[in-house]
């Protein structure tokens, strides 16, 4: 069933690597099962270690990844900050929240915030998964253009870990 806010979007769509290799029918397809969703500024969007079925498209503003980072003191009392890890913006034509999809008992592995107001095309684990279980063709190629992202955010964070791991040994050495 055509859902007019969603149509309007698919020349975006079709920019997205999620889409990489989907023709517009089968673009249209993925369409269907989409809901829009706006987000005001500074509202979270997904918060680590909670559960979510949902993975996003970003159609417009700008959204911050972040992990908590817990640091123990002497007296055994943890503080919580957030270590930003990426910032998202329409012109990346971005999808997060993927990993919610395809575990079994799903559980956000970051938190992420609006950082400016937001348009996400939001589609649900139930949807997704129906329509590439009914279409092979569409089902392999999603999977596989899933499954580079968090292979291109894993080379990033190794790169990030060496350059901090550099970092702490040159410190270490100083003293």
């Amino acid at each position: 069933m055509p859902n007019p806010q969603i149509d309007e979007h698919l020349t975006y769509f079709k920019r997205v690597s999620l889409f990489k290799h989907l023709d517009e029918s089968q673009i249209k397809k993925i369409m269907t099962i989409m809901k829009l969703s706006e987000v005001k500024k500074n509202e979270m969007i997904t918060r680590e270690g909670e559960s979510g079925d949902s993975m996003f498209i970003l159609l417009k503003g700008e959204v911050e990844i972040s992990k908590s980072l817990y640091i123990s003191t002497l007296s055994s009392n943890q503080s919580l900050q957030e270590k930003a890890l990426y910032r998202l913006t329409e012109q990346s034509h971005s999808f997060f929240g993927e990993m919610a999809l395809f575990l079994e008992k799903p559980e956000r592995s970051a938190s992420i915030k609006a950082v400016r107001p937001c348009t996400l095309a939001v589609m649900e684990k139930r949807g997704l998964l129906n329509i590439l279980d009914k279409d092979p063709v569409i089902g392999s190629i999603i999977y596989k253009n899933i499954s580079a992202e968090p292979c291109k955010r894993l080379i990033k964070s190794n790169k990030d870990i060496l350059k901090l791991t550099t970092a702490f040994s040159l410190a270490l050495e100083g003293d």
